[in-house]
Formats: C-alpha cells, structure tokens, sequence
C-alpha cells in the first residue's frame, strides 16, 4: 500500500486512538462501536483521507475514524441518530465518490479504493441494499453500480498520522488537487 507520493504507508497498528484496544490476536476492539451499532457505520470510497474530510462535516457525524475493513480502506462513522440518519449518511456516500468505479478512486488504483458499505446490523443492510438499487435505477449513471454491500469485520484504525489528514495538512498536494474538488462540489468546506 502506497501514499501518493510513492511512500509505503505502515500496516502496524502505530499508535491507537483512545477509545480503541488492540487485543493480543492482533485484533482491534473498538468499545465504542460495538456499544451502539446502529450508531456506527463503515464506508469505503476510495481514500480514506477523502472520505474522511466529507463526513466530518455531515451533519450529526459525532466521530469518523480512518482505518482499514476487509483490506480496504474505510472510515468509521459514528452518528448521532436524533440530529441524522443512516439514510442521509448513504445520500452523502454515494454522492462523494464514483461508485461505479471498480478497484479505484480517481487517481488512487488497486482493490484497497474500492467502493464499499459494510454493514453493522441488518437494518442498515437493506437500507444499503434498497439506496444502491434506488441510485442504479435513477439514471444517474451510465454503467452498474460497482460498490459492494458486506458484513462488517473487524476494523483496524490506522496509523496516527493518517487520522484528520486533510485538516492537519490542507497545503499537502494531494489534499490541494483531489479532496478540496471533491468538497467543493458537494458544497463542502476547505480543510
């Protein structure tokens, strides 16, 4: 796995956020996020680092976490249910990243930038089933909806130093030429 620049991005664990414990089977187990389900869901819509920036301004967003599920990388959100719901923060998904694209983002390739939701109960399974099936049936798209609908595993946050990337590094050039586009398009702030 490769940053933009060409660097190799760790696969360790690095240093965990609080609210996370890395258990000795190599397992993170994230209390917060097995509390309360149906207030925590798993997207992946390329770079985390893009995805990260728009849901930090979703309305109702109290968390997102950048790290990796299924060997993609994902951003975990926890969501206050009574300022939004799971259906506005699928809205915001499909309407950040191309979800046709297969095993990419944008300039970022290989199955890691793949278009994904994994889901946390069953509720938010057939609420992703029906808005996919919804979106490939608007017409928006010319091809097929690529982003695949999963139960969700365990997920590992990444390395600190790639959590609020896009705030802590708004002049870096990636940030600059690929995630502030992407917010101004949705209508969304600069980092």
């Amino acid at each position: 796995m490769y940053l933009r620049s060409g660097k190799r991005k760790s696969r360790s664990l690095g240093l965990l956020l609080p609210r996370c414990v890395a258990l000795t089977l190599g397992v993170t187990f994230c209390s917060q996020a097995l509390a309360s389900q149906s207030n925590v869901t798993y997207f992946a819509g390329g770079c985390f680092w893009c995805t990260e920036a728009v849901f930090q301004q979703a309305p109702g967003v109290t968390s997102v976490v950048s790290g990796y599920m299924r060997n993609a990388e994902t951003i975990q959100i926890t969501f206050d249910p009574t300022k939004t719901s799971y259906d506005k923060l699928l809205n915001l998904f499909w309407r950040s990243h191309d979800p046709t694209q297969v095993d990419r983002q944008g300039p970022d390739i290989g199955k890691q930038y793949r278009s994904a939701i994994f889901y946390a109960d069953e509720q938010q399974r057939q609420a992703a089933e029906k808005s996919k099936a919804q979106l490939g049936k608007s017409g928006a798209y010319s091809k097929l909806i690529a982003t695949e609908i999963t139960p969700a595993a365990s997920f590992r946050p990444a390395p600190e130093n790639h959590q609020n990337f896009c705030r802590r590094h708004p002049n870096n050039p990636y940030v600059r030429e690929v995630v502030v586009p992407k917010l101004e398009k949705l209508g969304l702030k600069r980092p």
